[in-house]
């Protein structure tokens, strides 16, 4: 709890580009992998924000003509930018599409999802990191005076865990919904510490005690300075390293101090950036103005997209229909039947 008071216990969002990632290609191929700028901009970090329904503007004509902000995901996902009949751009992501339709089979089941999205919850209600081990819960309960009788899995203590936790004043319900809405991508908020309320309090106490120590001794030692007497013995060696003593409990209290300041400046951050996000869900939800247009728009695009192999010859870039194996397959021998030809091109100009 000291370490924790002291140092905190890390970056609450680690996971967010994985999450990023894995919530943004959901949502493509939900959407037949074509998608506008404004369906990308609830998981990006640099979107503006929208306007708002206050200021009378919100769906009108007002089409970011700089759509940089999705660029990072775009490329990562090897998107490519496109212009519909009616001149909106739309992004289309024939990878993913085709590596959705080889690695179907292998897509985690959604009860599966469910347990996993409860699981963090309770952690993080809890204080815990999604990833702790089971033997850490079990001891947590079992310190808290929690019988974990006849609890053999995990599943059984995160229950057990649920159970016996406070009720939730609603601080953090909202934060949990947003976490585990597939469509948004919501940021986690810094904690101070991991630690107790009253684990907090008395690492506290114990630097401002070796603050107050260090200052005490400092007094004692000045006094004896002003005559230039040096104790002896173990006294003299505290005379010695005081400076020592008295850095390291300025530092006991001060990088908590500034920490602090810090953690509430991030805080106020991955609040605003949650709210242009979950601003731009609610944008695209309401499908007004534009919006609606440039939706139609990548949904055709995707439907296009999906009958590519309909009508089969080498135009077909890929087949949702088939498998990735198949596809790189025919590709393979397209080029080489390719080569033949223009090889045999080259021998009967070289015999003539």
């Amino acid at each position: 709890s000291v370490f924790s008071y002291v140092f905190g216990d890390g970056n609450p969002n680690g996971d967010v580009e994985e999450r990023r990632i894995a919530l943004v290609a959901e949502m493509i191929r939900q959407n037949g992998g074509a998608v506008t700028a404004e369906q990308l901009a609830p998981f990006c970090d640099d979107a503006p924000m929208p306007l708002s329904e206050s200021s009378g503007k919100l769906g009108e004509e007002r089409a970011y003509v700089d759509e940089s902000f999705v660029l990072p995901i775009v490329t990562q996902l090897d998107g490519e930018p496109q212009v519909s009949e009616e001149g909106d751009i739309v992004y289309v992501f024939p990878e993913l599409m085709t590596s959705a339709s080889s690695s179907g089979s292998s897509l985690v089941n959604s009860n599966e999802v469910m347990r996993l999205r409860r699981e963090a919850r309770v952690l993080r209600r809890a204080g815990l990191e999604e990833d702790v081990p089971t033997s850490m819960i079990k001891n947590l309960l079992n310190m808290n005076g929690v019988s974990t009788r006849g609890a053999l899995e995990r599943s059984d203590l995160i229950d057990i865990l649920e159970k016996v936790l406070p009720e939730d004043g609603g601080s953090s319900s909202s934060m949990d919904v947003d976490v585990e809405d597939p469509t948004l991508l919501q940021e986690r908020e810094y904690k101070f510490s991991l630690a107790s309320s009253f684990q907090t309090v008395l690492a506290g106490l114990l630097g401002v005690v070796n603050l107050g120590g260090a200052l005490y001794l400092g007094n004692i030692f000045g006094q004896y300075a002003l005559y230039g007497v040096r104790l002896p013995s173990y006294m003299g060696a505290l005379q010695t390293f005081f400076p020592l003593l008295l850095g390291y409990a300025v530092l006991f209290n001060a990088i908590p101090l500034v920490r602090n300041i810090w953690i509430q400046r991030q805080n106020d951050q991955i609040r605003q950036r949650n709210a242009v996000r979950k601003s731009w869900r609610n944008l695209v939800g309401e499908k007004a103005g534009n919006i609606r247009r440039k939706l139609m728009a990548a949904a055709r695009m995707g439907k296009r997209m999906k009958q590519l192999g309909a009508g089969g010859g080498k135009d077909i870039v890929f087949d949702t229909k088939r498998e990735f194996a198949e596809v790189d397959k025919k590709r393979e021998t397209d080029a080489m039947n390719d080569f033949d030809e223009l090889l045999k091109q080259k021998e009967n100009s070289a015999w003539e």
